[in-house]
Parts: C-alpha cells; sequence; structure tokens
C-alpha cells in the first residue's frame, strides 16, 4: 500500500478495539471502552497489541499464554490493563480499497469521514470487482457502515474500458440523506 494512503488508514477513528483486559476465572476478554461489549482475547492472538503500563505505551505481537512479545522482552498481561488492539479489514474490503486510483481512494475516504464514519465502521462488505476477470468492468460494489450512532450504505458503481475508469459512490444514511461523488479519469493523450 502507497505510504499516503497507509498514513489515512493510520490516522482513522476507531481503528483500534480500546479497553480493560479482564480475567474471568481461567477465561480472559477485553471490555471495549465505546461499545462496552466483551471479546475473547483468544481472538486477538498474533495480532498487534498496544499496551499500557506505568504510564507508558509499548506495542507488541499478543502470543501464547497471553504474553505481549515486544523489543525482545515479554510482558504477561495483566488484569485490568489497559490496550488497545488494531481493527483488521476483510481481505475482500482491503482488496477493493487498493485497487482505487487515488482520486477515487482520496474521495471515498474524505466524504466517509465528513460523514463521521471510519473505515474500520464497515459491517458488511460485497467486492463485486473482485469476481470479474476481465481488463473491462463494470457493476456496482455494497458497503455497510455502523459507527454506533448511524448507518451508511455506500454503493460503488464502477466502469472500467479501454483506459477509462468511472467510479461513482452513493451515500445513503439511515437519516435518509443521500450523497452522490463521482471520480472519472480519462486516459491520458501522448
Amino acid at each position: 500500500m502507497k505510504p499516503e494512503r497507509y498514513r489515512i488508514l493510520e490516522k482513522q477513528d476507531r481503528a483500534f478495539f480500546e479497553g480493560i483486559v479482564e480475567k474471568i476465572n481461567d477465561d480472559w476478554i477485553i471490555i471495549d471502552n465505546e461499545t462496552e461489549e466483551a471479546f475473547p482475547l483468544e481472538d486477538f492472538l498474533y495480532k498487534e497489541i498496544r499496551m499500557k503500563h506505568l504510564n507508558h505505551w509499548y506495542s507488541g505481537i499478543l502470543t501464547d499464554d497471553f504474553i505481549v512479545q515486544y523489543e525482545n522482552k515479554q510482558y504477561e498481561l495483566q488484569d485490568q490493563t489497559y490496550v488497545k488492539i488494531r481493527k483488521s479489514l476483510s481481505i475482500s474490503y482491503q482488496a477493493w480499497l487498493e485497487e482505487l486510483a487515488d482520486d477515487a481512494f482520496f474521495q471515498f475516504i474524505r466524504k466517509l469521514n465528513e460523514l463521521n464514519f471510519s473505515i474500520y465502521d464497515i459491517i458488511f462488505c460485497h467486492n463485486h470487482q473482485s469476481f470479474l476477470v476481465t481488463k473491462e468492468k463494470e457493476g456496482t460494489n455494497f458497503f455497510v457502515f455502523d459507527n454506533t450512532v448511524g448507518v451508511c450504505s455506500v454503493h460503488h458503481h464502477f466502469h472500467y474500458r479501454q483506459g477509462q475508469k468511472s467510479d461513482r459512490f452513493e451515500y445513503t444514511l439511515n437519516t435518509g440523506n443521500r450523497i452522490v461523488l463521482q471520480a472519472l479519469q480519462r486516459p491520458s493523450r501522448s
């Protein structure tokens, strides 16, 4: 992924599960600060984790036995440790983001953020584009986002033919508001 795209993804709201780790009997859970939902910590094994210990943040990988491995050191998680765990994007969604032309990518995310949604708020992705094997592609991809306050459905209409790319994004909010964006790239003239 291009560095400027990566920086945008890094700065997205709600890119992390943030919460307190609790040990209940022999089970470890993380209680999400925002939703107060509990998730089994084992769902996050071998993922990047940031933990706060003695007012310092440490980043590492969560390994078996709930050990955080960082800088050739190991830290055993303790009950009530504050942690952040990066959310992952589905392979299909990530592939779609990477396939978008720069202009379409930036327009899509800018508008999504203006509507108070993050790319990490996605709850449904249908990347129709990934099923097409020809160079000339046409169709619609479907995405649904939920930021716990509202829901946004995005239809991405794409038309890629003979060096010409057309991307149209239709955002529909649960309030009934709709916004349409068009990104068009014409072939360069030599």
